[in-house]
């Protein structure tokens, strides 16, 4: 996707093969969106969309704990973004809101990894204490820059963010991310430093429903501290957990074995070297940079090879996040924390549910 501050990262340090003279800050690597679908490399399915392969099997896609979006669509979006440039100061409705509003998408919960970075590259994350409404209001109103009243962290590979919908946030040039989301364009930019677009305008704001959308009382951000367990050898770092997604980091040590059929497909994204994915008598090689798609109704299946990956699934949070890393000596507030700092933390919510009736 092409974008006003895209990078080349994509290309040098992924090896994404980029059209000359463009400026790509985006990569839609898992898609089902009216803007782009993903399609099929390889399989029986080759050639097919992401929607057709909903519309043939939704339930074996999907899995038990994954819904649909509201049209029918695949829940989930993941992106590759290269930031050459800062992105605008931004904020996502919740999926209350964006129905409110009637906007054509859901809201947007995200969550980050960083996969490099050049310069001084930051994040802004989240408003700090005391930030209200109507000091923000002004400030925007008067076309001032608003990052004074964000946390600003610097930016370091390996790290993650989670991003709930309502965080005020924005990517800093040079970060090279992966972002896994809610299925939604949905963005409401708040402040995007005077910049022009290609035909010399100014980039539209989206100011009164950028303050509807954002949350003031919110606890302050910060990266998330990723929780380590191992399964039958492969090393595993939790680094987020909501309704609407989790994502693991795995060291597979050789091998990890996926017995979980019928529960959630997985989204794989391979970091660093060649992973192989094998299951139901089928071979998949993922280079680096490369993702792929395994449907809720496989049978046991399993990645081999020595590289790191990123792990995307929906979870039962309570069977899937809570109790594996309880049973590993984890307190609770060290789990909730894989939530975010929204006070309407999924996982945080989750946690004292099950404290009161254990």
């Amino acid at each position: 996707m092409e974008r006003i501050w895209g990078g080349d990262q994509l290309r040098r340090v992924l090896g994404k093969a980029v059209p000359d003279g463009k400026i790509i800050g985006e990569s839609w690597m898992i898609a089902d969106h009216a803007e782009h679908t993903s399609v099929v490399k390889e399989g029986p399915f080759s050639g097919c969309t992401l929607h057709q392969l909903m519309e043939k099997d939704r339930i074996g896609l999907l899995g038990a704990n994954a819904a649909t979006t509201g049209d029918g669509r695949f829940p989930l979006l993941l992106k590759l973004i290269d930031a050459a440039e800062d992105l605008s100061i931004q904020v996502h409705p919740d999926d209350e809101l964006a129905e409110r509003l009637g906007e054509p998408d859901s809201g947007k919960t995200e969550m980050w990894h960083v996969l490099g970075m050049e310069g001084d590259s930051r994040i802004l994350l989240g408003l700090q204490a005391g930030v209200t409404r109507e000091v923000l209001e002004k400030c925007l109103l008067e076309g001032g820059d608003v990052a004074g009243f964000m946390h600003s962290f610097p930016v370091w590979g390996g790290e993650s963010f989670f991003v709930a919908a309502g965080t005020a946030h924005a990517i800093g040039g040079g970060a090279l991310l992966a972002e896994i989301q809610q299925n939604s364009n949905i963005t409401y930019r708040l402040y995007d430093y005077n910049r022009r677009d290609k035909n010399g305008n100014l980039r539209e704001l989206h100011v009164d429903k950028g303050l509807s959308a954002l949350r003031f009382e919110d606890e302050e951000e910060c990266p998330a501290e990723p929780l380590c367990l191992e399964t039958s050898g492969a090393l595993r770092e939790f680094l987020a957990a909501c309704r609407y997604f989790a994502a693991e980091k795995v060291f597979p040590g050789g091998g990890r074995l996926y017995a979980d059929r019928g529960k959630s497909f997985h989204i794989l994204l391979s970091l660093e070297e060649i992973i192989t994915l094998e299951g139901n008598g089928g071979i998949c090689s993922l280079p680096r940079g490369e993702a792929a798609l395994v449907p809720a109704s496989m049978p046991d299946w399993q990645v081999m090879g020595q590289g790191a990956y990123l792990d995307y699934y929906v979870p039962n949070l309570y069977e899937d996040i809570i109790v594996p890393l309880r049973q590993h000596g984890y307190a609770g507030h060290r789990i909730a924390q894989l939530g975010g700092n929204s006070r309407e933390n999924d996982l945080a919510t989750e946690v004292a549910t099950k404290n009161m009736h254990s």
